[in-house]
């Protein structure tokens, strides 16, 4: 296996409640791209489906709780390719908020959305990598989590300047410090080398390609992914060329051109384009009508909301980040629609956790964008099942819905294929098998 992270996975399930539950009559859009299938029997125990088939062949185990989903709709669970977890309190980010009762408030909030897997890229303390372990060992209760632990950047590099950040990225000056430090994670647990390689407007330094490249090259030895967070479209193309695995954010500042196309997928990386990072960098100045919406609501405090209805609004107030905000989010989708179109394998990412970047609500909004930008509500279900799967090298146990991978899935009320806003529609959240309370 490939990668640290294909651990023996599920090998707690034995651990879990015996309990058998079967979703009966269900229409299954499994993640692989393939059409619905209707009147399914979905048996799910031990973590598992157990089985997945025809409700007219199904053997139900005596004393299995039975649920009829008659009419309803079966999808995967939503894998999250570039989230945060932990820091962030209200609208406040430290790492002082990083304790055990807020990771977990956040991979529950992660969970009832739907949400089931999440990366927290590059903004984690240890006490994460208890938390997944012991996932992995079969305590599910808040979406399985994949960790970057600490992320890279250049000296006083973004996002250093951040509020509450400054101290947690990992400031590389040279070749030599990077590679020990991936060791380091790698030592620890780490799934992921991240990077942030964006001067942010040219506010920050950038990391040099020297350092870039000997993250990924470590990365690779120590059996790590490599992530990059990145803005421009020469940074894309040489980062392919050391040999990244994954584009974690959209290009934003030129249109992509057909040589980065060519590098995407010679080298079958996985884009990420996170469009709603975009829209909350100026989205608050308008006030949104979805702020009082009740599935927005259901699991953001009052307090915050106000916040960000006035310290936000004012702080977004400005024309020029309003303007700089939009234009980012006008060329991400244009080059989303130009990739896909491309060939270019387009993953599902979010970068949910900071402040007012909401998880679970915002990953059903970036679904409405990529919609929005030419995809197909198909190609969005398939982008956060089968190819998040693939990305993170899980695809034998997680992803698409089928017998013998976790039972992780959603039932909807309405067809998601019809329009991509019914993936709102949340009858229940199963994760482990278990509903998500």
């Amino acid at each position: 296996m490939p990668f640290r992270f294909l651990f023996a996975l599920l090998a707690g399930a034995a651990s879990m409640a015996a309990q058998v539950v079967v979703l009966n009559h269900a229409t299954v859009i499994d993640g692989t791209g393939g059409s619905p299938t209707q009147d399914v029997a979905i048996v799910m125990a031990d973590g598992k489906v157990r089985e997945l088939g025809p409700a007219a062949e199904a053997k139900i185990p005596e004393g299995a709780q039975v649920v009829d989903v008659s009419g309803k709709y079966v999808i995967p669970g939503i894998i999250n390719l570039h989230g945060h977890v932990g820091m962030t309190k209200g609208l406040g980010q430290d790492i002082k908020n990083y304790t055990r009762e807020n990771v977990d408030a956040n991979l529950k909030t992660y969970a009832v959305y739907g949400v089931t897997t999440t990366t927290s890229m590059g903004t984690d303390s240890d006490l994460i990598l208890e938390i997944r372990d012991e996932q992995r060992r079969g305590k599910v209760s808040g979406a399985r989590v994949f960790t970057a632990l600490q992320g890279f950047t250049a000296l006083g590099g973004y996002p250093t300047k951040v509020p509450g950040v400054k101290g947690v990225a990992q400031e590389a000056a040279t070749a030599a410090q990077a590679r020990a430090w991936v060791d380091q994670l790698a030592d620890k647990g780490a799934d992921i080398a991240k990077m942030w390689v964006d001067t942010h407007h040219g506010e920050y330094p950038k990391i040099t390609e020297e350092v870039r490249q000997a993250i990924i090259e470590q990365a690779h030895k120590r059996r790590l992914l490599a992530f990059a967070h990145l803005y421009e479209l020469a940074d894309a193309k040489s980062l392919l060329d050391a040999g990244l695995d994954m584009i974690a954010h959209s290009v934003r500042d030129k249109t992509v051109d057909k040589e980065l196309i060519d590098k995407i997928k010679k080298r079958n990386v996985t884009y990420v384009p996170t469009l709603m990072r975009e829209v909350s960098t100026y989205v608050y100045a308008e006030s949104p009508v979805w702020l009082d919406d009740p599935f927005f609501t259901k699991r953001v405090d009052a307090a915050t909301i106000q916040a960000v209805k006035t310290k936000l609004k004012a702080t977004q107030s400005n024309p020029k980040t309003m303007e700089e905000g939009k234009q980012d989010l006008k060329m991400a989708l244009r080059n989303l629609k130009l990739l896909a179109e491309g060939g270019v394998r387009i993953g599902f990412g979010t970068d949910t956790g900071p402040p007012a970047r909401f998880p679970g609500f915002f990953e059903h909004m970036e679904m409405e964008l990529m919609v929005e930008a030419g995809l197909k509500p198909m190609d969005v279900i398939v982008a956060f099942s089968k190819t998040a799967s693939e990305t993170l090298r899980i695809q034998n146990d997680f992803g698409t819905l089928a017998k013998g991978k976790a039972a992780d899935l959603i039932v909807l009320n309405k067809n998601p294929l019809e329009n991509i806003r019914n993936s709102r529609s949340i009858e229940a959240v199963y994760l482990a098998g278990r509903k998500v309370e």
